[in-house]
């Protein structure tokens, strides 16, 4: 009686494993990815000071990179550096001489991404910026280079994915930079490779 009685429990338990054992699943999915991206297009910088002056120029082409982080949630954490130039201003001191400002930005962010629904992100950053200003007159020139310790970017992007690895899109953002207490807005196209 023993011995059935063992017999059938381990029957029992052969087919337990048998019927309610997973099979192994053979599709890898990978959790987290990486981006790069590269963006350029249209700057404009608003100023807070009042030049007074026809001759500044304000409109720009600027270039941003980032690296971002995409793990399986909708949040990614990212970098963002790049280049922009914010104003220019010429003027013609005397027949002779002309003079020439230039201000420049990098910024060194790091940043925050939320997709809020298919293919639209917003975005957050917070760092440090460097500025360039450089003046140019009477065969002299003379540049200095300061940092911004307290500079922010709010921004808005839509990016369709072409292939797996690749995306386009575009993007609206706005900057501030705190040593200035000025403002930068931008429109840029996007070209995004996921790794």
């Amino acid at each position: 009686m023993g011995k059935k009685r063992t017999g059938f429990t381990i029957l029992l338990v052969f087919i337990a494993i048998a019927v309610f054992s997973q099979q192994k699943d053979t599709l890898k999915a990978r959790i987290n990815h990486y981006s790069f991206t590269v963006g350029t297009g249209w700057n404009h910088y608003f100023n807070n000071l009042e030049y007074g002056d026809q001759n500044i120029r304000q409109d720009f082409a600027g270039l941003s990179c980032r690296f971002y982080w995409e793990p399986e949630y909708r949040l990614s954490l990212g970098l963002e550096s790049g280049y922009f130039r914010l104003f220019r201003v010429k003027n013609q001191l005397t027949p002779d001489i002309a003079s020439e400002v230039d201000r420049s930005v990098i910024p060194l962010l790091l940043l925050v991404r939320m997709r809020v629904i298919d293919n639209i992100y917003l975005s957050t950053g917070l760092g440090l910026a460097v500025l360039t200003n450089k003046v140019a007159a009477a065969g002299q020139k003379i540049v200095t280079r300061t940092w911004s310790l307290s500079n922010y970017e709010v921004a808005g992007s839509y990016i369709y994915p072409l292939r797996k690895h690749l995306r386009v899109g575009g993007e609206m953002k706005i900057y501030n930079f705190g040593a200035l207490n000025d403002w930068m807005f931008a429109i840029h196209a996007l070209v995004s490779v996921r790794l």
